[in-house]
């Protein structure tokens, strides 16, 4: 019991000495958790990633993804070989953002959404499953 409290005691000295918040020591006898109080600048980066982690909830909030509804290849080049979408181009809701191809059926990938393509997930012909985000959208 001696050599118990003597090495907590060594641990809260390692703990107070580094300046740490939180200190696991663990041997075949012993299990100790040492929990410390934070300092002020562990409370203001703690609170500085609060603040990035809302900030980041404000940026995906202004995004949503246009999904694929079927399974097959996602065409979004006319035949003369120009794209229907790309990136920067404004959208609106009913507008035709390519087909999936399918057994040699086209289906229409249509917008049900307003805004602005920020990024295309998927390259041109390239095979997609139901669900698969296709293309991000700022609103």
């Amino acid at each position: 019991m001696k050599n118990d409290i003597k090495t907590i005691e060594e641990l809260m000295k390692i703990l107070q000495n580094n300046k740490l918040t939180e200190l696991f020591y663990e041997n075949s006898e012993l299990t100790i958790t040492l929990k410390g109080t934070p300092t002020d600048e562990e409370v203001l980066y703690s609170s500085q990633i609060d603040i990035i982690e809302d900030e980041q909830e404000i940026v995906e909030e202004n995004t949503k993804e246009i999904l694929s509804e079927h399974i097959g290849r996602y065409n979004y080049l006319k035949k003369d070989g120009s794209a229907i979408i790309e990136i920067g181009k404004r959208i609106k809701k009913g507008d035709k953002l390519g087909d999936i191809v399918a057994v040699g059926v086209a289906l229409p990938v249509i917008s049900n959404l307003d805004g602005i393509i920020e990024e295309i997930y998927i390259n041109n012909n390239d095979a997609v499953d139901y669900g698969k985000p296709l293309i991000k959208i700022k609103i």
